[in-house]
């Protein structure tokens, strides 16, 4: 013979129902700012990244063709970063992008709303490498510094290019302002 089931046991009651989602929307509340603040320093180390890896693909393309490759804004050296920008190889040496004689080797998309570059040493909105790896001394430009910021948190990533083509990312809360001062 078979035993009785029952099924007062089974499942939940609108109490526990009610209790659990009550807790669940706290904590979603409590975890949404630092979510948005994760979310912001991401995109904020992403961009830099974008902008430290484009340099080393100008470098390394300067190197291999044993010509002039500019990064600038894809509005040209009067645009804003923000928008995009591109690398091209500078056949004609005017630093400035024709679609005739100069090659592009690699185009970034606009960046997020939040996220801006901005020069904070040099004296071009743009920078370059000569075909022995160096920084391209375009207009007297020397040792460039670009800071890469964010509108949604304080956080700030510096890309310092030395004379020598070097470039290195860092970060100034990070490592120190004397190390690493873009602010």
């Amino acid at each position: 013979m078979h035993a009785p089931v029952s099924n007062r046991f089974r499942g939940f009651t609108l109490i526990e129902l009610m209790v659990t989602v009550a807790l669940a929307a706290v904590m979603m509340t409590l975890a949404a700012p630092g979510l948005q603040t994760l979310l912001a320093n991401q995109r904020l180390s992403s961009a830099a990244s974008d902008l430290m890896t484009a340099a080393m693909q100008a470098r390394s393309t300067a190197l291999k063709n044993n010509q002039r490759v500019i990064v600038q804004p894809s509005a040209g050296a009067g645009g804003a970063w923000a928008d995009g920008y591109r690398i091209f190889s500078d056949v004609d040496l005017n630093a400035t992008f024709d679609s005739g004689t100069d090659t592009v080797v690699l185009t970034q998309e606009a960046l997020p709303s939040d996220v801006m570059i901005t020069k904070f040493t040099g004296t071009n909105n743009f920078f370059g490498y000569d075909g022995s790896g160096f920084l391209a001394p375009i207009g007297g430009s020397a040792n460039g510094t670009w800071r890469i910021s964010s509108t949604r948190t304080d956080r700030q990533k510096c890309l310092i290019i030395e004379l020598s083509g070097r470039a290195r990312l860092c970060d100034p809360k990070l490592v120190g302002a004397a190390n690493c001062s873009c602010s």
